[in-house]
């Protein structure tokens, strides 16, 4: 039988059908790990650096790291005076703990964690390496989560004492104990049948986490074409709606809906007609060109490698600007650090030369852009003033756009991706190559920052890069051009909301 696990544990934990495929029908293996994934390494190497100890390697798989800790325990209290990855298992249950430190005659468990603050999952988590603990016979102590303190600034190269904060959670997980030993045994019940579990698709599915088996569960359903759950920030409505058998919002009566953002939804996915408020653009059509976009691409650490900078800051390297000087006579500059990320003056000098001296500068959910300037302000003191000037400049299109457009195709959202396909097919973000979003863009930042990318590759992920951010710029041209009336979408709008 295979072992529980504490992955295993903690997908029964929030969904039996899941933890069922994983036993029964496990998808591919990933080649790439998640972001979060290698966040979670690079802080487990840090953690290991701090304090010199026995780090037991998992290479050869769960029984071997098993027996490696046996051998390292067995040599004294000196040697396994501080553990990590330590294995064991207690019957068909399973762990490794990322930190087992001896006090006296106990240890103590450390749960890493690369968050900065306690979760929801965390206690069940740490309980059951507790549990499994207790059960192998191993003298357990106080329980801790090592968290990251986005307090820390990292002042010297390499030196992160301090980068990791220990909260106490032994009552809590004590607590836990009888609940993670039932749920313990109901999730071998699960992992032993075979016969799939009967369970529908529910909110379930997206929390914690997305579960990656979600496409497999939802395949072949009759789904309706513009479902109920597309009305943005629906909470208790939606759920109102599922609960009396609505699944196609076009079914819903008028009169249920009072939010005036749902009925503008509602009213264009049963007319089919696009919204257009042309009074809700009346600030925007009464700017002066020149006009300047701007979008910037960040990656975040837990482990922070800049001078100066804290765990998971949102740090530029890489920027892309058009500047629309007249209608027809549109330029574009760019900037993408690899090698050079990092040296932030290098990124900002040729940022502040290629704005215009004058004009609005927009940016989509500008507040993001402001934090990135604003920050970078902080970091470099001589710019500071023409940093923080291209902030205030700074013109959001996105409330715009949520007050005057909408078209049903964007399904409730108004992100960018969504809107910009409705105005123009050519500008969706799916004929981009290799880099189609932001998890995308700091996917091809890490690998190009790895070692040894083949020339063709890393040639390949630059050329994506700089398109897909070149392509963020370019569809806020299109869409202030369409907001103020001098483009027009392919089908048919309505100006004002259609009363019914």
């Amino acid at each position: 039988m295979a072992w529980l696990t504490k992955a295993r544990f903690l997908s029964g934990l929030q969904c039996h059908k899941r933890l069922w495929f994983e036993i029964h029908q496990p998808l591919a293996e990933s080649a790439e790990p998640s972001i979060a994934i290698l966040q979670g390494r690079a802080l487990d190497e840090v953690v290991q650096g701090l304090h010199p100890g026995a780090v037991i390697s998992r290479t050869k798989g769960m029984p071997s790291a098993i027996a490696e800790t046996k051998r390292v325990m067995a040599q004294g209290s000196r040697a396994a005076s501080l553990l990590y990855q330590a294995a064991f298992r207690a019957g068909d249950l399973a762990v490794v703990a990322d930190v087992l430190r001896r006090r006296g005659a106990e240890f103590e468990l450390i749960e890493v964690k690369a968050a900065t603050e306690v979760k929801g999952t965390h206690l069940p988590d740490a309980a059951f390496q507790a549990l499994v603990l207790q059960r192998a016979k191993i003298p357990l102590g106080r329980v801790l989560l090592g968290l990251v303190d986005n307090r820390f600034i990292l002042r010297r190269p390499g030196d992160y004492q301090g980068l990791l904060a220990e909260v106490e959670i032994t009552e809590s997980v004590q607590e836990y104990l009888p609940e993670a030993a039932a749920r313990a045994l109901e999730f071998q019940g699960v992992m032993a049948d075979e016969s799939m579990p009967s369970i529908v698709v529910g909110p379930h599915c997206l929390s914690p986490h997305e579960c990656p088996f979600l496409t497999r569960c939802t395949a072949g359903r009759d789904t309706p074409e513009y479902p109920v759950d597309v009305l943005p920030r629906g909470g208790q409505t939606v759920a109102a709606l599922l609960a009396e058998g609505y699944r196609d919002l076009r079914d819903v009566p008028a009169k249920r809906l009072t939010d005036d953002i749902h009925r503008r939804v509602f009213d264009a996915t049963c007319s089919g007609l696009a919204f257009f408020d042309l009074g809700a653009t009346a600030e925007l059509r009464q700017l002066g060109s020149p006009f300047a976009y701007l979008d910037f691409e960040t990656i975040s650490f837990s482990v922070p490698e800049v001078i100066g900078t804290r765990p998971y800051e949102q740090l530029p390297f890489q920027w892309s600007v058009h500047v629309e000087d007249s209608p027809g006579d549109v330029r574009h500059a760019e900037y993408l650090a690899i090698e050079s990320f990092g040296d932030f003056e290098a990124l900002a000098d040729p940022l502040i030369a290629a704005l215009p001296a004058e004009g609005p500068i927009f940016a989509y959910n500008a507040n993001f852009e402001a934090g990135v300037l604003h920050r970078l302000a902080e970091l470099l003191p001589a710019r500071a003033a023409a940093l923080r000037a291209v902030a205030e400049r700074l013109f959001d299109l996105l409330p715009i756009a949520r007050a005057a457009y909408y078209h049903r195709d964007m399904r409730g959202s108004w992100s960018i991706k969504s809107v910009m396909p409705t105005i123009d097919g050519g500008l969706d973000y799916e004929h981009l190559d290799l880099v189609r979003d932001g998890d995308g863009a700091q996917r091809a930042f890490l690998e190009l920052r790895g070692a040894r990318v083949p020339t063709e590759r890393a040639q390949a992920l630059r050329g994506a890069l700089l398109q897909y951010c070149r392509h963020d710029t370019w569809v806020m041209v299109v869409l202030r051009r369409f907001l103020c009336g001098e483009a027009r979408v392919g089908g048919e709008i309505t100006y004002g909301r259609r009363e019914t």
